[in-house]
Protein backbone atom coordinates (compact mmCIF):
# COMPACT_ATOMS: atom_id res chain seq x y z
CA UNK A 1 0.00 0.00 0.00
CA UNK A 2 2.28 2.72 -1.24
CA UNK A 3 1.72 6.41 -1.15
CA UNK A 4 1.13 6.45 -4.87
CA UNK A 5 -1.92 4.22 -4.53
CA UNK A 6 -3.37 4.96 -1.11
CA UNK A 7 -5.57 7.98 -1.84
CA UNK A 8 -8.01 6.04 -3.98
CA UNK A 9 -9.19 4.28 -0.86
CA UNK A 10 -7.79 5.96 2.23
CA UNK A 11 -7.74 7.84 4.56
CA UNK A 12 -11.42 8.23 3.86
CA UNK A 13 -12.30 6.13 0.85
CA UNK A 14 -15.02 7.19 -1.48
CA UNK A 15 -16.31 3.66 -2.18
CA UNK A 16 -16.20 3.77 -5.94
CA UNK A 17 -14.47 1.48 -8.39
CA UNK A 18 -11.11 2.65 -9.69
CA UNK A 19 -12.07 1.50 -13.16
CA UNK A 20 -14.15 -0.95 -15.10
CA UNK A 21 -11.66 -3.77 -14.73
CA UNK A 22 -10.11 -4.18 -11.30
CA UNK A 23 -7.94 -7.09 -12.41
CA UNK A 24 -6.57 -5.15 -15.36
CA UNK A 25 -5.65 -2.23 -13.09
CA UNK A 26 -4.00 -4.60 -10.67
CA UNK A 27 -2.03 -6.23 -13.44
CA UNK A 28 -1.00 -2.83 -14.75
CA UNK A 29 0.14 -1.66 -11.31
CA UNK A 30 2.15 -4.83 -10.66
CA UNK A 31 4.15 -7.28 -12.75
CA UNK A 32 1.34 -9.45 -14.09
CA UNK A 33 3.82 -12.11 -15.14
CA UNK A 34 4.75 -12.57 -11.51
CA UNK A 35 1.19 -12.75 -10.29
CA UNK A 36 -0.05 -15.04 -13.01
CA UNK A 37 2.81 -17.40 -13.57
CA UNK A 38 5.67 -17.52 -11.09
CA UNK A 39 6.14 -17.25 -7.37
CA UNK A 40 8.68 -14.45 -7.44
CA UNK A 41 9.81 -11.89 -10.00
CA UNK A 42 13.40 -12.65 -9.03
CA UNK A 43 12.94 -16.18 -10.31
CA UNK A 44 12.89 -14.92 -13.87
CA UNK A 45 16.63 -14.25 -13.71
CA UNK A 46 19.63 -16.55 -13.79
CA UNK A 47 19.22 -20.29 -14.11
CA UNK A 48 15.46 -20.11 -14.34
CA UNK A 49 15.56 -17.86 -17.38
CA UNK A 50 18.19 -20.04 -19.04
CA UNK A 51 16.06 -23.11 -18.49
CA UNK A 52 12.94 -21.52 -19.95
CA UNK A 53 14.59 -20.05 -23.02
CA UNK A 54 16.52 -23.11 -24.13
CA UNK A 55 15.05 -25.62 -26.62
CA UNK A 56 11.94 -27.03 -24.98
CA UNK A 57 11.93 -30.23 -27.08
CA UNK A 58 14.10 -32.34 -24.82
CA UNK A 59 12.59 -35.71 -25.74
CA UNK A 60 13.84 -37.74 -28.70
CA UNK A 61 11.09 -36.82 -31.13
CA UNK A 62 11.51 -36.26 -34.88
CA UNK A 63 11.19 -32.55 -34.19
CA UNK A 64 14.26 -32.71 -31.94
CA UNK A 65 16.13 -34.66 -34.62
CA UNK A 66 15.30 -32.24 -37.43
CA UNK A 67 17.99 -30.53 -39.50
CA UNK A 68 19.55 -27.14 -38.77
CA UNK A 69 17.59 -25.58 -41.59
CA UNK A 70 14.35 -26.62 -39.91
CA UNK A 71 15.45 -25.11 -36.61
CA UNK A 72 16.25 -21.85 -38.34
CA UNK A 73 12.79 -21.79 -39.88
CA UNK A 74 11.26 -22.46 -36.48
CA UNK A 75 13.16 -19.58 -34.96
CA UNK A 76 11.91 -17.22 -37.64
CA UNK A 77 8.35 -18.20 -36.86
CA UNK A 78 8.51 -17.55 -33.12
CA UNK A 79 7.32 -13.99 -33.49
CA UNK A 80 4.12 -14.94 -35.27
CA UNK A 81 0.79 -14.41 -33.52
CA UNK A 82 -0.73 -17.04 -31.26
CA UNK A 83 -3.69 -17.43 -33.58
CA UNK A 84 -1.39 -18.13 -36.51
CA UNK A 85 0.69 -20.55 -34.47
CA UNK A 86 -2.42 -22.46 -33.55
CA UNK A 87 -3.22 -23.26 -37.19
CA UNK A 88 0.18 -23.59 -38.90
CA UNK A 89 1.55 -27.15 -39.28
CA UNK A 90 5.15 -28.13 -38.74
CA UNK A 91 7.52 -27.42 -41.63
CA UNK A 92 6.64 -29.30 -44.76
CA UNK A 93 9.76 -31.49 -44.79
CA UNK A 94 12.69 -32.35 -42.65
CA UNK A 95 14.83 -31.17 -45.57
CA UNK A 96 14.38 -30.25 -49.23
CA UNK A 97 15.93 -33.47 -50.55
CA UNK A 98 13.47 -35.53 -48.57
CA UNK A 99 10.62 -33.56 -50.15
CA UNK A 100 11.96 -34.13 -53.68
CA UNK A 101 12.50 -37.80 -53.00
CA UNK A 102 9.00 -38.18 -51.60
CA UNK A 103 7.55 -36.54 -54.72
CA UNK A 104 9.61 -38.70 -57.10
CA UNK A 105 8.60 -41.91 -55.35
CA UNK A 106 4.93 -40.97 -54.90
CA UNK A 107 3.63 -43.44 -57.44
CA UNK A 108 5.71 -46.24 -56.00
CA UNK A 109 4.58 -45.47 -52.47
CA UNK A 110 0.90 -44.73 -53.14
CA UNK A 111 -0.06 -47.84 -51.24
CA UNK A 112 1.23 -46.29 -48.00
CA UNK A 113 -1.90 -44.12 -47.90
CA UNK A 114 -4.12 -47.21 -47.71
CA UNK A 115 -1.80 -49.69 -46.04
CA UNK A 116 -3.53 -51.69 -43.31
CA UNK A 117 -2.48 -51.72 -39.68
CA UNK A 118 -1.46 -55.35 -39.97
CA UNK A 119 0.84 -54.60 -42.91
CA UNK A 120 2.32 -51.58 -41.15
CA UNK A 121 3.04 -53.66 -38.07
CA UNK A 122 5.13 -56.01 -40.20
CA UNK A 123 7.45 -53.27 -41.44
CA UNK A 124 10.83 -52.44 -39.97
CA UNK A 125 11.04 -49.36 -37.75
CA UNK A 126 13.15 -47.58 -40.35
CA UNK A 127 10.51 -48.18 -43.06
CA UNK A 128 7.69 -47.04 -40.77
CA UNK A 129 9.51 -43.79 -40.05
CA UNK A 130 10.25 -43.18 -43.74
CA UNK A 131 6.63 -43.76 -44.77
CA UNK A 132 5.36 -41.64 -41.88
CA UNK A 133 7.52 -38.74 -42.99
CA UNK A 134 6.31 -39.15 -46.58
CA UNK A 135 2.70 -39.00 -45.42
CA UNK A 136 3.39 -35.97 -43.26
CA UNK A 137 4.94 -34.22 -46.27
CA UNK A 138 1.89 -34.97 -48.38
CA UNK A 139 -0.34 -33.81 -45.55
CA UNK A 140 1.51 -30.53 -45.39
CA UNK A 141 1.05 -30.09 -49.15
CA UNK A 142 -2.68 -30.63 -48.77
CA UNK A 143 -2.67 -28.17 -45.88
CA UNK A 144 -0.99 -25.54 -48.08
CA UNK A 145 -3.62 -26.24 -50.75
CA UNK A 146 -6.34 -25.70 -48.07
CA UNK A 147 -7.61 -29.24 -48.57
CA UNK A 148 -8.16 -29.73 -44.85
CA UNK A 149 -10.00 -33.08 -44.86
CA UNK A 150 -7.40 -34.62 -47.17
CA UNK A 151 -4.64 -33.30 -44.92
CA UNK A 152 -6.39 -34.83 -41.89
CA UNK A 153 -6.56 -38.21 -43.69
CA UNK A 154 -2.86 -38.13 -44.51
CA UNK A 155 -1.78 -37.07 -41.01
CA UNK A 156 -3.97 -39.83 -39.59
CA UNK A 157 -2.20 -42.40 -41.77
CA UNK A 158 1.18 -40.96 -40.76
CA UNK A 159 0.17 -41.50 -37.12
CA UNK A 160 -0.65 -45.12 -37.93
CA UNK A 161 2.98 -45.57 -39.07
CA UNK A 162 4.50 -43.47 -36.27
CA UNK A 163 2.44 -41.81 -33.49
CA UNK A 164 4.61 -38.71 -33.35
CA UNK A 165 3.55 -35.57 -31.43
CA UNK A 166 4.21 -33.39 -34.50
CA UNK A 167 1.71 -35.39 -36.56
CA UNK A 168 -0.95 -35.10 -33.86
CA UNK A 169 -0.30 -31.37 -33.62
CA UNK A 170 -0.49 -30.94 -37.40
CA UNK A 171 -3.77 -32.80 -37.54
CA UNK A 172 -5.02 -30.62 -34.69
CA UNK A 173 -4.19 -27.55 -36.80
CA UNK A 174 -6.53 -28.84 -39.50
CA UNK A 175 -9.26 -29.68 -37.00
CA UNK A 176 -8.96 -26.16 -35.63
CA UNK A 177 -9.55 -24.61 -39.06
CA UNK A 178 -12.68 -26.71 -39.69
CA UNK A 179 -13.98 -25.91 -36.20
CA UNK A 180 -13.64 -29.38 -34.65
CA UNK A 181 -12.20 -28.09 -31.39
CA UNK A 182 -12.91 -31.23 -29.36
CA UNK A 183 -10.68 -33.11 -31.81
CA UNK A 184 -8.05 -30.41 -31.41
CA UNK A 185 -8.07 -30.91 -27.66
CA UNK A 186 -7.83 -34.70 -28.04
CA UNK A 187 -4.92 -34.60 -30.50
CA UNK A 188 -2.90 -31.93 -28.71
CA UNK A 189 -3.37 -33.71 -25.39
CA UNK A 190 -1.93 -36.86 -26.95
CA UNK A 191 0.97 -34.82 -28.36
CA UNK A 192 1.65 -33.25 -24.97
CA UNK A 193 1.68 -36.63 -23.25
CA UNK A 194 4.58 -37.54 -25.52
CA UNK A 195 6.28 -34.13 -25.29
CA UNK A 196 4.92 -32.01 -22.39
CA UNK A 197 6.97 -28.94 -23.41
CA UNK A 198 5.71 -28.91 -27.00
CA UNK A 199 4.76 -25.22 -27.09
CA UNK A 200 2.98 -25.29 -30.45
CA UNK A 201 0.68 -28.14 -29.37
CA UNK A 202 0.05 -26.41 -26.05
CA UNK A 203 -0.91 -23.21 -27.85
CA UNK A 204 -3.33 -25.03 -30.11
CA UNK A 205 -4.97 -26.72 -27.15
CA UNK A 206 -5.23 -23.43 -25.26
CA UNK A 207 -7.07 -21.80 -28.17
CA UNK A 208 -9.32 -24.84 -28.55
CA UNK A 209 -10.21 -24.70 -24.87
CA UNK A 210 -11.07 -21.03 -25.24
CA UNK A 211 -13.18 -21.68 -28.33
CA UNK A 212 -15.18 -24.33 -26.47
CA UNK A 213 -15.78 -22.05 -23.48
CA UNK A 214 -13.38 -23.93 -21.19
CA UNK A 215 -11.75 -20.74 -19.97
CA UNK A 216 -10.18 -22.18 -16.83
CA UNK A 217 -8.34 -24.86 -18.80
CA UNK A 218 -7.37 -22.23 -21.39
CA UNK A 219 -6.02 -19.98 -18.63
CA UNK A 220 -3.87 -22.82 -17.26
CA UNK A 221 -2.45 -23.58 -20.70
CA UNK A 222 -1.75 -19.93 -21.53
CA UNK A 223 -0.05 -19.51 -18.14
CA UNK A 224 2.19 -22.49 -18.92
CA UNK A 225 2.89 -21.04 -22.36
CA UNK A 226 3.99 -17.74 -20.82
CA UNK A 227 6.54 -19.55 -18.67
CA UNK A 228 7.74 -22.09 -21.21
CA UNK A 229 8.13 -19.37 -23.84
CA UNK A 230 10.07 -17.16 -21.43
CA UNK A 231 7.40 -14.43 -21.54
CA UNK A 232 8.48 -13.44 -25.05
CA UNK A 233 5.09 -13.79 -26.73
CA UNK A 234 2.78 -10.93 -25.71
CA UNK A 235 -0.22 -12.64 -27.30
CA UNK A 236 0.10 -15.49 -24.78
CA UNK A 237 0.04 -12.92 -21.98
CA UNK A 238 -3.04 -11.21 -23.37
CA UNK A 239 -4.80 -14.54 -23.85
CA UNK A 240 -3.99 -15.59 -20.30
CA UNK A 241 -5.36 -12.35 -18.92
CA UNK A 242 -8.46 -12.53 -21.11
CA UNK A 243 -9.33 -16.03 -19.93
CA UNK A 244 -8.46 -15.20 -16.33
CA UNK A 245 -10.97 -12.37 -16.42
CA UNK A 246 -13.68 -14.56 -17.93
CA UNK A 247 -13.16 -17.20 -15.25
CA UNK A 248 -13.27 -14.59 -12.48
CA UNK A 249 -16.31 -12.84 -13.96
CA UNK A 250 -18.35 -16.04 -14.20
CA UNK A 251 -17.43 -17.18 -10.69
CA UNK A 252 -18.14 -13.73 -9.25
CA UNK A 253 -21.66 -13.74 -10.68
CA UNK A 254 -22.27 -17.25 -9.34
CA UNK A 255 -21.13 -16.26 -5.86
CA UNK A 256 -23.19 -13.07 -5.81
CA UNK A 257 -26.39 -14.97 -6.62
CA UNK A 258 -26.36 -16.72 -3.26
CA UNK A 259 -24.33 -14.34 -1.12
CA UNK A 260 -25.93 -12.84 1.96
CA UNK A 261 -25.42 -9.13 2.53
CA UNK A 262 -22.77 -8.27 5.08
CA UNK A 263 -20.98 -5.19 6.27
CA UNK A 264 -17.35 -4.63 5.27
CA UNK A 265 -14.55 -4.66 7.82
CA UNK A 266 -14.53 -2.22 10.71
CA UNK A 267 -11.48 -0.55 9.17
CA UNK A 268 -13.26 0.06 5.87
CA UNK A 269 -16.45 1.25 7.55
CA UNK A 270 -14.59 3.60 9.88
CA UNK A 271 -12.51 5.09 7.07
CA UNK A 272 -15.62 6.14 5.19
CA UNK A 273 -17.78 7.17 8.12
CA UNK A 274 -14.96 9.15 9.72
CA UNK A 275 -14.75 11.24 6.56
CA UNK A 276 -17.88 13.09 7.68
CA UNK A 277 -17.77 15.59 10.53
CA UNK A 278 -19.59 14.20 13.51
CA UNK A 279 -22.56 15.77 15.25
CA UNK A 280 -23.53 15.41 18.90
CA UNK A 281 -23.16 11.85 20.17
CA UNK A 282 -24.65 10.46 23.42
CA UNK A 283 -22.02 10.03 26.14
CA UNK A 284 -23.83 7.10 27.70
CA UNK A 285 -25.76 4.26 26.16
CA UNK A 286 -29.43 5.26 25.82
CA UNK A 287 -32.22 3.02 27.03
CA UNK A 288 -33.26 0.33 24.58
CA UNK A 289 -36.88 1.42 24.41
CA UNK A 290 -39.38 0.40 21.76
CA UNK A 291 -39.77 3.86 20.26
CA UNK A 292 -38.42 5.22 17.03
CA UNK A 293 -36.48 8.07 18.63
CA UNK A 294 -35.00 5.83 21.35
CA UNK A 295 -33.76 3.42 18.69
CA UNK A 296 -32.32 6.30 16.67
CA UNK A 297 -30.37 7.56 19.71
CA UNK A 298 -29.17 4.01 20.37
CA UNK A 299 -28.03 3.70 16.74
CA UNK A 300 -26.06 6.95 17.01
CA UNK A 301 -24.39 5.68 20.17
CA UNK A 302 -23.40 2.38 18.53
CA UNK A 303 -22.12 4.27 15.51
CA UNK A 304 -19.79 6.35 17.68
CA UNK A 305 -18.58 3.14 19.34
CA UNK A 306 -17.84 1.59 15.93
CA UNK A 307 -20.31 -1.21 16.65
CA UNK A 308 -21.64 -1.05 13.13
CA UNK A 309 -23.83 -4.15 12.94
CA UNK A 310 -25.69 -3.06 16.07
CA UNK A 311 -25.95 0.47 14.71
CA UNK A 312 -27.47 -0.76 11.45
CA UNK A 313 -29.99 -2.92 13.30
CA UNK A 314 -31.01 0.03 15.48
CA UNK A 315 -31.41 2.38 12.47
CA UNK A 316 -33.64 -0.23 10.81
CA UNK A 317 -35.73 -0.47 13.95
CA UNK A 318 -35.96 3.32 14.26
CA UNK A 319 -37.33 3.52 10.71
CA UNK A 320 -39.84 0.74 11.38
CA UNK A 321 -41.00 2.61 14.50
CA UNK A 322 -41.37 5.93 12.61
CA UNK A 323 -38.64 7.98 14.29
CA UNK A 324 -38.95 11.74 14.06
CA UNK A 325 -35.37 11.66 12.71
CA UNK A 326 -36.51 9.76 9.63
CA UNK A 327 -34.31 11.58 7.06
CA UNK A 328 -31.16 10.96 9.11
CA UNK A 329 -32.12 7.33 9.79
CA UNK A 330 -32.81 6.67 6.09
CA UNK A 331 -29.53 8.40 5.23
CA UNK A 332 -27.60 6.05 7.51
CA UNK A 333 -29.44 2.93 6.39
CA UNK A 334 -28.67 3.92 2.80
CA UNK A 335 -25.03 4.42 3.81
CA UNK A 336 -24.77 0.93 5.26
CA UNK A 337 -26.48 -0.53 2.21
CA UNK A 338 -24.07 1.35 -0.06
CA UNK A 339 -21.05 0.13 1.88
CA UNK A 340 -22.33 -3.44 1.49
CA UNK A 341 -22.14 -2.91 -2.26
CA UNK A 342 -25.79 -2.36 -3.22
CA UNK A 343 -25.81 1.16 -4.66
CA UNK A 344 -29.20 0.84 -6.37
CA UNK A 345 -30.95 -0.17 -3.16
CA UNK A 346 -29.13 2.57 -1.24
CA UNK A 347 -30.43 5.18 -3.71
CA UNK A 348 -34.00 4.33 -2.70
CA UNK A 349 -33.26 5.33 0.89
CA UNK A 350 -31.32 8.44 -0.14
CA UNK A 351 -34.12 9.57 -2.48
CA UNK A 352 -36.68 9.10 0.28
CA UNK A 353 -34.47 10.96 2.79
CA UNK A 354 -34.23 13.95 0.41
CA UNK A 355 -38.01 13.95 -0.07
CA UNK A 356 -38.42 14.24 3.70
CA UNK A 357 -35.63 16.79 4.20
CA UNK A 358 -34.46 18.45 0.95
CA UNK A 359 -31.86 20.46 2.88
CA UNK A 360 -29.99 17.52 4.38
CA UNK A 361 -26.64 18.07 2.60
CA UNK A 362 -24.93 14.82 3.57
CA UNK A 363 -27.44 12.76 1.59
CA UNK A 364 -26.59 14.60 -1.65
CA UNK A 365 -22.89 13.89 -1.07
CA UNK A 366 -23.52 10.18 -0.60
CA UNK A 367 -25.87 10.02 -3.54
CA UNK A 368 -23.09 11.62 -5.60
CA UNK A 369 -20.77 8.81 -4.51
CA UNK A 370 -23.19 6.23 -5.90
CA UNK A 371 -23.47 8.06 -9.21
CA UNK A 372 -19.67 8.13 -9.33
CA UNK A 373 -19.54 4.38 -8.79
CA UNK A 374 -22.07 4.00 -11.61
CA UNK A 375 -19.80 6.03 -13.88
CA UNK A 376 -22.13 9.02 -14.23
CA UNK A 377 -19.85 12.03 -13.73
CA UNK A 378 -22.50 14.59 -14.68
CA UNK A 379 -24.94 13.39 -12.02
CA UNK A 380 -22.10 13.14 -9.52
CA UNK A 381 -21.07 16.78 -9.83
CA UNK A 382 -24.68 17.94 -10.04
CA UNK A 383 -25.21 16.46 -6.57
CA UNK A 384 -22.28 18.47 -5.20
CA UNK A 385 -23.54 21.65 -6.88
CA UNK A 386 -26.96 21.11 -5.31
CA UNK A 387 -25.34 20.59 -1.91
CA UNK A 388 -23.35 23.84 -2.31
CA UNK A 389 -26.54 25.73 -3.24
CA UNK A 390 -28.08 24.54 0.04
CA UNK A 391 -25.09 25.23 2.30
CA UNK A 392 -21.92 26.59 0.73
CA UNK A 393 -20.22 26.58 4.13
CA UNK A 394 -20.44 22.83 4.71
CA UNK A 395 -16.84 21.52 4.66
CA UNK A 396 -18.00 17.94 3.96
CA UNK A 397 -19.01 18.96 0.44
CA UNK A 398 -15.55 20.13 -0.56
CA UNK A 399 -13.72 17.28 1.09
CA UNK A 400 -15.78 14.62 -0.70
CA UNK A 401 -15.78 16.43 -4.02
CA UNK A 402 -12.01 16.61 -3.60
CA UNK A 403 -12.01 12.83 -3.20
CA UNK A 404 -13.91 12.45 -6.48
CA UNK A 405 -11.46 14.77 -8.25
CA UNK A 406 -8.59 12.80 -6.72
CA UNK A 407 -9.87 9.41 -7.88
CA UNK A 408 -10.36 10.75 -11.41
CA UNK A 409 -6.78 12.09 -11.43
CA UNK A 410 -7.67 15.80 -11.30
CA UNK A 411 -5.23 16.56 -8.50
CA UNK A 412 -5.19 20.34 -8.83
CA UNK A 413 -8.97 20.54 -8.51
CA UNK A 414 -8.79 18.09 -5.61
CA UNK A 415 -6.17 20.23 -3.84
CA UNK A 416 -8.36 23.34 -4.17
CA UNK A 417 -11.31 21.55 -2.60
CA UNK A 418 -9.16 20.20 0.24
CA UNK A 419 -7.94 23.75 0.95
CA UNK A 420 -11.53 24.99 1.01
CA UNK A 421 -12.46 22.20 3.40
CA UNK A 422 -9.55 23.13 5.68
CA UNK A 423 -10.56 26.80 5.65
CA UNK A 424 -14.08 25.91 6.75
CA UNK A 425 -13.00 23.30 9.31
CA UNK A 426 -9.27 23.44 10.19
CA UNK A 427 -9.55 20.67 12.79
CA UNK A 428 -10.60 17.93 10.38
CA UNK A 429 -7.39 15.94 10.02
CA UNK A 430 -8.23 14.04 6.83
CA UNK A 431 -8.44 17.22 4.77
CA UNK A 432 -4.83 17.98 5.72
CA UNK A 433 -3.72 14.42 4.93
CA UNK A 434 -5.42 14.35 1.54
CA UNK A 435 -4.12 17.80 0.66
CA UNK A 436 -0.57 16.64 1.40
CA UNK A 437 -1.01 13.54 -0.75
CA UNK A 438 -2.55 15.62 -3.58
CA UNK A 439 0.55 17.80 -3.57
CA UNK A 440 2.67 14.68 -3.70
CA UNK A 441 0.72 13.36 -6.70
CA UNK A 442 1.24 16.71 -8.43
CA UNK A 443 4.99 16.24 -8.02
CA UNK A 444 5.31 18.98 -5.39
CA UNK A 445 7.34 16.75 -3.08
CA UNK A 446 8.72 19.49 -0.85
CA UNK A 447 5.29 21.08 -0.40
CA UNK A 448 3.75 17.70 0.40
CA UNK A 449 6.35 16.96 3.06
CA UNK A 450 5.83 20.39 4.60
CA UNK A 451 2.08 19.80 4.76
CA UNK A 452 2.67 16.62 6.72
CA UNK A 453 5.27 18.18 9.01
CA UNK A 454 2.80 20.94 9.89
CA UNK A 455 0.05 18.36 10.40
CA UNK A 456 2.30 16.48 12.84
CA UNK A 457 2.49 19.64 14.94
CA UNK A 458 -1.20 20.50 14.61
CA UNK A 459 -2.38 16.92 15.28
CA UNK A 460 0.27 15.41 17.59
CA UNK A 461 -2.04 12.62 18.74
CA UNK A 462 -3.13 11.53 15.26
CA UNK A 463 -1.98 8.09 14.24
CA UNK A 464 -3.38 8.70 10.75
CA UNK A 465 -1.03 11.62 10.05
CA UNK A 466 1.95 9.50 11.09
CA UNK A 467 0.77 6.53 9.04
CA UNK A 468 0.26 8.38 5.77
CA UNK A 469 3.34 10.51 6.20
CA UNK A 470 5.18 7.23 6.64
CA UNK A 471 3.78 6.06 3.30
CA UNK A 472 5.18 9.09 1.52
CA UNK A 473 8.54 8.56 3.21
CA UNK A 474 8.46 4.92 2.17
CA UNK A 475 7.77 5.94 -1.41
CA UNK A 476 10.78 8.28 -1.19
CA UNK A 477 12.83 5.34 0.15
CA UNK A 478 13.53 7.17 3.39
CA UNK A 479 13.17 3.88 5.22
CA UNK A 480 14.40 4.82 8.69
CA UNK A 481 12.04 7.77 8.92
CA UNK A 482 9.17 5.70 7.53
CA UNK A 483 9.79 3.09 10.23
CA UNK A 484 9.65 5.80 12.86
CA UNK A 485 6.29 7.10 11.58
CA UNK A 486 4.67 3.66 11.38
CA UNK A 487 5.84 2.82 14.90
CA UNK A 488 4.45 6.12 16.16
CA UNK A 489 1.13 5.47 14.40
CA UNK A 490 0.87 2.05 16.05
CA UNK A 491 1.66 3.51 19.46
CA UNK A 492 -0.94 6.27 19.11
CA UNK A 493 -3.68 3.97 17.83
CA UNK A 494 -2.94 0.24 18.27
CA UNK A 495 -6.42 -0.68 16.98
CA UNK A 496 -5.67 0.67 13.48
CA UNK A 497 -4.40 -2.20 11.29
CA UNK A 498 -3.06 -0.02 8.46
CA UNK A 499 0.31 1.04 9.98
CA UNK A 500 1.07 -2.61 10.80
CA UNK A 501 0.52 -3.45 7.12
CA UNK A 502 2.65 -0.55 5.91
CA UNK A 503 5.43 -1.52 8.30
CA UNK A 504 5.14 -5.12 7.08
CA UNK A 505 5.68 -4.01 3.49
CA UNK A 506 8.65 -1.94 4.58
CA UNK A 507 10.15 -4.89 6.46
CA UNK A 508 9.67 -7.08 3.41
CA UNK A 509 10.98 -4.55 0.91
CA UNK A 510 13.86 -3.04 2.83
CA UNK A 511 14.98 -5.71 5.28
CA UNK A 512 14.06 -8.67 3.06
CA UNK A 513 12.41 -10.24 6.08
CA UNK A 514 9.28 -12.13 4.94
CA UNK A 515 8.79 -13.76 8.35
CA UNK A 516 8.81 -10.34 10.05
CA UNK A 517 6.39 -8.96 7.46
CA UNK A 518 4.07 -11.91 7.98
CA UNK A 519 4.11 -11.39 11.74
CA UNK A 520 3.16 -7.71 11.37
CA UNK A 521 0.29 -8.54 9.04
CA UNK A 522 -1.01 -11.06 11.55
CA UNK A 523 -0.80 -8.34 14.21
CA UNK A 524 -2.93 -6.13 11.99
CA UNK A 525 -5.54 -8.88 11.95
CA UNK A 526 -5.46 -8.90 15.75
CA UNK A 527 -6.43 -5.22 15.53
CA UNK A 528 -9.20 -5.94 13.00
CA UNK A 529 -9.80 -9.65 12.17
CA UNK A 530 -11.75 -8.69 9.06
CA UNK A 531 -9.36 -6.12 7.63
CA UNK A 532 -9.53 -6.79 3.91
CA UNK A 533 -6.27 -4.95 3.21
CA UNK A 534 -4.37 -7.11 5.70
CA UNK A 535 -5.83 -10.33 4.30
CA UNK A 536 -5.02 -9.38 0.69
CA UNK A 537 -1.49 -8.30 1.69
CA UNK A 538 -0.84 -11.60 3.45
CA UNK A 539 -1.96 -13.45 0.34
CA UNK A 540 0.48 -11.50 -1.80
CA UNK A 541 3.32 -11.95 0.70
CA UNK A 542 2.84 -15.71 0.65
CA UNK A 543 2.64 -15.65 -3.14
CA UNK A 544 5.97 -13.82 -3.35
CA UNK A 545 7.56 -16.46 -1.11
CA UNK A 546 6.27 -19.26 -3.30
CA UNK A 547 3.87 -20.47 -0.57
CA UNK A 548 1.08 -20.90 -3.08
CA UNK A 549 -1.31 -22.98 -0.95
CA UNK A 550 -1.05 -20.48 1.89
CA UNK A 551 -1.58 -17.58 -0.52
CA UNK A 552 -4.71 -19.23 -1.87
CA UNK A 553 -6.03 -19.60 1.68
CA UNK A 554 -5.89 -15.83 2.14
CA UNK A 555 -7.23 -15.09 -1.33
CA UNK A 556 -10.21 -17.26 -0.37
CA UNK A 557 -10.73 -15.00 2.63
CA UNK A 558 -10.51 -11.96 0.36
CA UNK A 559 -13.23 -13.48 -1.78
CA UNK A 560 -15.44 -13.88 1.28
CA UNK A 561 -14.89 -10.26 2.28
CA UNK A 562 -15.24 -8.63 -1.15
CA UNK A 563 -17.81 -5.82 -1.03
CA UNK A 564 -18.64 -5.28 -4.70
CA UNK A 565 -18.59 -7.37 -7.86
CA UNK A 566 -15.42 -5.58 -8.98
CA UNK A 567 -13.66 -6.39 -5.68
CA UNK A 568 -14.88 -9.98 -5.87
CA UNK A 569 -13.63 -10.33 -9.44
CA UNK A 570 -10.23 -8.98 -8.40
CA UNK A 571 -9.94 -11.38 -5.45
CA UNK A 572 -11.02 -14.30 -7.63
CA UNK A 573 -8.44 -13.26 -10.21
CA UNK A 574 -5.67 -13.55 -7.62
CA UNK A 575 -6.89 -16.95 -6.49
CA UNK A 576 -7.22 -18.32 -10.01
CA UNK A 577 -3.78 -16.98 -10.97
CA UNK A 578 -2.29 -18.69 -7.93
CA UNK A 579 -4.14 -21.90 -8.81
CA UNK A 580 -2.55 -21.75 -12.25
CA UNK A 581 0.84 -21.82 -10.56
CA UNK A 582 -0.13 -25.02 -8.76
CA UNK A 583 -1.31 -26.55 -12.02
CA UNK A 584 1.97 -25.61 -13.70
CA UNK A 585 3.98 -27.13 -10.83
CA UNK A 586 1.92 -30.32 -11.15
CA UNK A 587 2.16 -30.58 -14.95
CA UNK A 588 5.75 -29.33 -15.31
CA UNK A 589 7.60 -30.43 -12.16
CA UNK A 590 11.08 -30.15 -13.66
CA UNK A 591 10.50 -26.64 -15.00
CA UNK A 592 8.89 -25.63 -11.73
CA UNK A 593 11.92 -26.86 -9.78
CA UNK A 594 14.21 -24.89 -12.06
CA UNK A 595 12.26 -21.72 -11.34
CA UNK A 596 12.82 -22.17 -7.62
CA UNK A 597 16.59 -22.52 -7.87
Amino acid sequence: MSATSLPATVPAPVPVSNGPNAIQKLLQDKDWKFYAAVASASLLAGAGLYFLTRDSSSSATPEAKSSKSKKKKNNKKKKSSAAKESTTPEEKTADSSASEKATENKDADDNVETMSKETIAGLTEKKRLEHANTLKTRGNSMYSAKKWEEAIRLYSQAIAFNPDPVYYSNRAACYSIVGKFDNVIEDTTLALKMNPTYVKALGRRAHAYENTGKHQEAMHDFTALCILDGFKNESFAQSMERNLKKVADVKAKEILKNREERLPSTTFMSAYLDSFRKGDVPDNKPEDEETGDAQFELAEYYLAQRRYQEAMNAYNKAIDLNTTHMAQALNMRGTFTFLMGDGKKALLDFDKAIEIDPNYVQTYIKRGSIFMEQGDAIKTFNEFETAISIDAEDPNIYYHRGQVFFITGEYEAAAKDYIKSIELEPKFVFSHIQYGVAQYKLGNISDAMNVFKKALKDFPESGDVNNYYGELLLDQQQFDQAFERFDKAIKLRPSNPLPYINKALLVFQWKQDPAGAEKLCLQSLDADPECDVAIATLGQLFLQQGKIEKAIEYFEKSIEMARTEAELTSALGFREAANSQLVFARDYPEQSKALKR
